[in-house]
């Protein structure tokens, strides 16, 4: 093999294991990204969830501080243990409205006997006080 021959080999093969590695990467992130989304859709679609989001999209004091509309945020941190005989739940999410956005909290626990109870739901606004829409805190005039 000569020397132009040695050295387009090199070229070729150079190029090749470039193409390789960017492929294994692309393939790498490609699964991650795809685990982050299924995981936050599924706690997105919890009864926990839904519920939370229903409790803070329906307060009037929210939705005047974020502006309308509001949104949900993609992202969904913390766990969820929900098991026939009970369960608990620490999620937080931001939402997204027209004049700002806010970060949401919620610490929820759940019986054998049914429905989640929200021991901490709470809406914090940057530089103001944070919006409360837990049990037993009232709502456009009436308890939760």
């Amino acid at each position: 093999m000569s020397q132009a021959e040695l050295m387009a080999w090199e070229v070729k093969a150079r190029r090749w294991l470039v193409l390789g590695l960017v492929g294994v990467v692309t393939v790498v992130f490609g699964v991650g990204w795809m685990t982050l989304n299924i995981s936050y859709s599924m706690l997105k679609k919890s009864d926990v969830m839904r519920v939370a989001v229903e409790r803070v999209l329906g307060n009037e004091r929210v939705r005047r501080e974020l502006g309308e509309p509001v949104t949900v945020g993609w992202s969904v941190t913390g766990e969820l243990e929900d098991k026939p005989q009970g369960g608990t739940a620490r999620l937080e999410f931001h939402l997204r409205g027209s004049i700002r956005g806010a970060k949401v909290t919620l610490r929820a626990e759940r019986g054998s006997e049914g429905g989640w109870k929200y021991l901490l739901l709470e809406v914090k606004v940057p530089g103001r006080e944070p919006i409360s829409c837990a049990d037993g805190t009232a709502v456009a005039g009436k308890k939760i």
